[in-house]
């Protein structure tokens, strides 16, 4: 959170990719297996500030018709990193090696960030550094070549500076009453989520007896739930796309419960779990989208980390909730599954739209946005309700 809010988009990434990457590289020489617990958390912790700060680093570059075609993509390439690991594990018989190249891969693929993202201009203005954001829409105009946005220096931006430490952020979520109930049912969202996503058993070991044929189905069943997230947020919007898969994964719930034979090797209970994963994966994805558009600017990262968080939780929770199919009947722990999903699909149900909006950059925009009467929307960068306060 520290190195997304206060070090930026762009470092935060940075950051978490280098800390993935060494605990990887030291993984090829783990002397016993706390010493490996030890490196995987490093590993996970690591690879979420590079996710969170990649992912808050592309809303806030992207133009809103263009914001859940990118969300998708970013996370396209995510399942195309499931698909090279799985090549990278059948290519390499030993597992140190496996560890190596794949962190030697990590800091290859920290180059671009190094070199040739900049950090993003939304950021740069809430944090009062205009001349940086002036230089980086210049560059982005070079690149489009529109000769119209060339000349910085006669553009006039309007925004406002909310430079605040980690308490101060905290005190924004008591004094607006819109961004701390957006927040809360984010954090509630992102823990069922992550219960679903992790800990349902979607039965991906049942397409083949071949490990390595498993986990490439998985891998190419996130690309495609990722990928129908587009025509879904486009038609439907975020929260109804949302509501849609929900309801489908529901569905697909409880039919797994049934006792159905469908061939020697399938039955109904697997088959529905299989696409029960691809819709809940579109869930996922879409909450990633969701949470980053309701969140300001000033506080994306703050409130990202956050439910990353209780996503954390939540997969703990599920994978755990998993173990009790071999104590009891295995209609128990998809009655909880399918429990957990309509606590989300209740929780979404009060959160605002965002399709089609502009993304707030302060928690007043969040307010106004909301429709809270007691905020009036910002007119040249004056705040109405103050001048009519003095």
């Amino acid at each position: 959170r520290v190195a997304i809010t206060a070090g930026g988009r762009k470092k935060g990434a940075v950051i978490g990719n280098f800390i993935a990457g060494i605990a990887t590289i030291c993984a090829t020489w783990c002397p016993s297996y706390e010493v490996m617990l030890a490196v995987r958390v490093l590993q996970g912790i690591g690879m979420f500030m590079n996710l969170t700060g990649i992912y808050c680093w592309a809303v806030e570059f992207s133009p809103t018709y263009l914001r859940g075609s990118l969300s998708a993509f970013i996370l396209i390439m995510w399942s195309v990193g499931y698909v090279i690991i799985v090549l990278i594990g059948y290519f390499i018989p030993y597992w140190r090696y496996i560890f190596l190249v794949t962190g030697a891969l990590n800091f290859v693929l920290l180059i671009p960030i190094l070199f040739i993202f900049p950090i993003s201009p939304r950021y740069a203005l809430v944090r009062g550094r205009e001349e940086e954001a002036k230089r980086i829409l210049k560059s982005f105009s070079q690149v489009c070549d529109n000769e119209k946005a060339l000349d910085m220096d006669r553009v006039e931006l309007i925004y406002t500076t909310r430079v605040q430490n980690f308490f101060e952020q905290f005190r924004d979520f008591k004094e607006y009453p819109s961004l701390r109930k957006q927040t809360l049912l984010c954090f509630i969202c992102w823990f069922a989520v992550a219960f679903l996503f992790y800990g349902f058993d979607f039965g991906w070991g049942k397409i083949s007896k071949d490990l390595y044929t498993s986990y490439l189905f998985a891998a190419l069943g996130k690309v495609l739930s990722f990928a129908i997230t587009i025509p879904a947020c486009h038609f439907l919007g975020r929260k109804r796309a949302v509501q849609f898969f929900l309801m489908f994964g529901i569905i697909f719930f409880f039919l797994a419960m049934t006792d159905v034979q469908i061939t020697e090797e399938w039955t109904l209970e697997f088959a529905a779990c299989l696409v029960g994963s691809i819709v809940t994966s579109s869930a996922y994805a879409i909450n990633y989208l969701y949470t980053s558009e309701l969140a300001p600017t000033t506080h994306r990262g703050t409130v990202m980390s956050l439910s990353s968080s209780c996503a954390r939780i939540g997969s703990f929770s599920g994978i755990y909730t998993t173990l009790l199919y071999d104590i009891t009947d295995r209609r128990v722990p998809l009655a909880l599954f399918a429990g957990m999903t309509i606590v989300y699909m209740v929780a979404v149900s009060f959160l605002n739209d965002t399709t089609g909006k502009n993304i707030p950059e302060t928690p007043y925009d969040v307010e106004v946005l909301a429709g809270n009467e007691k905020y009036q929307p910002v007119e040249n960068g004056v705040d109405k309700m103050k001048l009519e306060t003095v």
